[in-house]
């Protein structure tokens, strides 16, 4: 039997190791042509814009000469026309006799007509000192007659008998002109010059739209003409002082600031050009400059050549080449990608035959060597293989059993369901487990774990059948569910127990809370037998204080109807309002020991410390008037709400004031102290008395049940300890102390009632 259907991993395991090693050299490769064609793409922006910008510049110097040529020109026309004037018969005569007006009207006719018939500007007579005799606009507003002109350099070159040239603002006008002046003579002695202005706005116009500007420079930089109107006036660098006095001497260019201009960047290009960047409205331009003399005029004319074209050059370059290396790069990519493939292919099916034979081998020592029965079926059922460890287990050799069917291995009830496991093989991932019975040689069954897994190929379907014996295991899970039943046994009998206990728990419970309820009852039928004993100890005083009031009713009826009798009404009047006195007094004692004697609810609502305080010794006002008590009240301002119970806390003033008061039988002048105050979250209540105070000994026991200072008869010690016991179901505290003048100190203190103040 053939293994080469198992080999599908190893032959992967090579295919992964090319396909990485092609990854790497696929990026190594991208990684290098990216660096080419930047390199590509660097130069060829580099050599065109160097190219372009040579071209622009050969253009330009065209254009530069072409544009002084016109200058020229221009110049050319009018440069004859004052040596042509001074021979005018006219001229000669007004500066001979400048008082002639004859004279003058006929020159400036003339004048006028000249400069009509020419296109010159201005034209106009000086004498020797520069004043305008005659000009060709005599009859205009801004006429130059009378101006004197003998500081303009164009005069004083003239009067030293040269010819003249100059360019310069009207004075009067303060239009742009170019002066030309050539002296007057007469037998070698100079009179004075003429002077043609001309207009040089026409050229101005000439200009290449956005390629480029012309701009014309005077000897100090100052540019006077520019097809670019916002540029005039201004200098191609700073001036220095000497150049800048000079010229607002000259009044060349009247009251202009002659500021530079916005350069940004200057960068020589060759070695009569350079590249400039100028900062306009919102962007920046930069220009190729190129300037040439022009001796004739004593200017200076440059050419700004727009680079714009240039950028577009180099990207449309920069395209060009990118595309051609593109086609270069894609078409050695498909070269190097065909012979890639050829020679993976190769390596693959190479590869591929050496792990088949190296897989073959491993897998069938896998085969032998493992733990589990493994058996490999063909199509129809019929065993294959069979090694080491199925041997074992069915006490059968492999030759044996190759080549016939698996069902002399399988009890009979087991190959029925083995031939469905052959059917749905292949049908679950990972394949069901089936528990089997296995029969050996001997006739001997065991229990088997069975899986069985398809295996496709060119030789067709096969099988391999899994097989482990599950012998121990069984006995494993029979000891465990023995165990288990034992477990469920002990914890049955256990929850018997438990349920018991719980029982008899519960009763206990039971009984606890009838005690607990037998004590709370006991205690307030305790607590109200405590409060009816200070009611008997009150009733001497009470008795009294009823007693006198029913005298004086029973006085003051008889004198009533005495007085009726008599018809004093008036007096009876006065009688019935004492008896309602009385009884109004009588009424309140009653009304207080009703409230002291019923039961309370138990629940703690607000209660103000201040009425307890009062509700107590109104209960004890007798005996404190008996006995000559003084009662020292500390009462906070507005009342000092606590938590608590009136009827429980007026039993314990009460208490604690009789106890007091008891303190102090012996002393001759009984002084009583009651402070209230609040302390954070607290109501401290405090009562002092002016008795002997408590022993030392007596301190840690005072409040114990049963115990007592008083002699035998008087009392069952359990005032105290009720008390105590009040305080704390009110969730406060109650301790005593000596005070250290003298005396002793019941504290009480209890929680502060919520206030709308408090919560906010």
């Amino acid at each position: 039997m053939t293994l080469k259907f198992l080999l599908p991993s190893h032959l992967l395991k090579g295919v992964a190791t090319a396909l990485s090693l092609r990854r790497r050299t696929i990026v190594t490769a991208l990684v290098a042509l990216a660096i080419l064609l930047s390199g590509v793409l660097w130069v060829t922006a580099r050599v065109t814009e160097a190219s372009s910008l040579e071209q622009l510049l050969s253009r330009g110097n065209q254009d530069l000469r072409l544009y002084i040529a016109n200058i020229r020109r221009e110049l050319d026309r009018y440069e004859y026309l004052p040596k042509l004037l001074v021979a005018d018969y006219r001229v000669k005569a007004l500066l001979s006799k400048p008082w002639n007006v004859q004279d003058r009207v006929d020159l400036n006719r003339y004048l006028a007509f000249v400069a009509e018939s020419s296109g010159a500007s201005d034209i106009y007579l000086m004498d020797a000192k520069g004043v305008t005799l005659a000009a060709s606009n005599w009859n205009q507003s801004d006429s130059f007659i009378g101006d004197n002109y003998s500081f303009r350099p164009y005069f004083q070159q003239a009067i030293a008998g040269h010819l003249g040239h100059y360019f310069a603002l009207g004075m009067s006008s303060g239009q742009r002109g170019y002066y030309f002046a050539y002296p007057v003579r007469d037998n070698g002695r100079i009179l004075g010059a003429i002077a043609v202005k001309v207009s040089l706005a026409s050229l101005e116009k000439e200009r290449g739209g956005a390629h480029y500007e012309f701009v014309v420079t005077d000897p100090d930089g100052v540019i006077f003409l520019s097809t670019r109107p916002e540029w005039r006036y201004q200098t191609l660098s700073p001036l220095t002082a000497d150049v800048r006095h000079r010229i607002e001497a000259s009044r060349r260019y009247l009251q202009y600031p002659l500021n530079p201009l916005p350069i940004v960047r200057s960068v020589p290009f060759s070695q009569d050009a350079r590249l400039l960047a100028l900062e306009g409205k919102g962007s920046r331009q930069t220009y190729l400059l190129r300037g040439l003399n022009m001796p004739q005029a004593n200017w200076r004319v440059y050419i700004l050549l727009n680079v714009a074209p240039v950028a577009a050059d180099v990207f449309h370059a920069e395209v060009l080449a990118a595309f051609v290396v593109g086609v270069l790069i894609l078409g050695s990519l498909i070269l190097l990608q065909r012979r890639a493939r050829l020679d993976e292919r190769v390596r693959y099916e190479h590869a591929a035959m050496e792990a088949a034979e190296a897989s073959e081998s491993r897998i069938r020592a896998i085969i032998d060597s493992t733990r589990a029965g493994l058996v490999t079926l063909d199509g129809k059922g019929t065993i294959e293989s069979f090694n080491p460890t199925a041997e074992i287990l069915f006490g059968r050799p492999a030759n044996t059993v190759t080549g016939h069917s698996l069902a002399g291995l399988l009890s009979p009830a087991s190959f029925e369901r083995f031939t469905i496991m052959l059917h749905d093989a292949g049908r679950h991932t990972p394949p069901p487990l089936e528990e089997l019975t296995g029969q050996r040689q001997d006739g001997q069954t065991f229990p088997l774990e069975t899986s069985v897994n398809r295996m496709p190929s060119t030789e067709g379907m096969h099988y391999i059948v899994t097989l482990h014996d599950i012998t121990e295991r069984k006995e494993h899970e029979a000891a465990l569910q023995q165990a288990y039943d034992q477990l469920e046994h002990r914890v049955a009998e256990r929850t018997s127990d438990l349920v018991d206990t719980n029982r008899r728990l519960t009763r206990e419970i039971e009984e606890h809370r009838r005690t607990e309820a037998e004590l709370r009852q006991t205690r307030n039928e305790l607590i109200q037998a405590a409060k009816l004993a200070a009611i008997g100890q009150l009733s001497a005083g009470i008795n009294h204080e009823l007693n006198q009031p029913l005298t004086a009713i029973r006085f003051y009826a008889g004198n009533a109807k005495a007085f009726l009798e008599k018809a004093r009404l008036q007096d009876v009047h006065d009688n019935l309002i004492h008896i309602d006195g009385l009884t109004e007094r009588m009424g309140r004692i009653i009304t207080q020991l009703k409230l002291f004697a019923r039961k309370s609810s138990g629940t703690p609502v607000p209660v103000s410390m201040t009425a307890v305080v009062d509700g107590a010794l109104t209960l004890l006002a007798p005996r404190l008037q008996r006995d000559g008590v003084v009662v020292d009240r500390h009462l906070p301002d507005g009342d000092q709400l606590c938590m608590g119970d009136m009827v429980r806390l007026e039993q314990v003033l009460v208490n604690l004031l009789s106890n007091a008061l008891q303190a102090m039988e012996d002393q001759e002048s009984p002084h009583l102290e009651i402070d209230i105050r609040r302390t954070g979250n607290r109501i401290r209540t405090a009562v002092r008395d002016r008795g002997p105070g408590i022993a030392d000994d007596d301190l840690a026991q005072i409040f114990d049940p049963f115990f007592t200072t008083k002699e035998a008869g008087e009392g069952l010690g359990l005032g105290l300890s009720i008390s105590m016991r009040i305080i704390e179901e009110l969730g406060g505290t109650m301790h005593a102390n000596n005070h250290e003048e003298g005396g002793a100190v019941f504290i009480i203190e209890l929680p502060a009632a919520s206030t709308p103040g408090d919560s906010e």
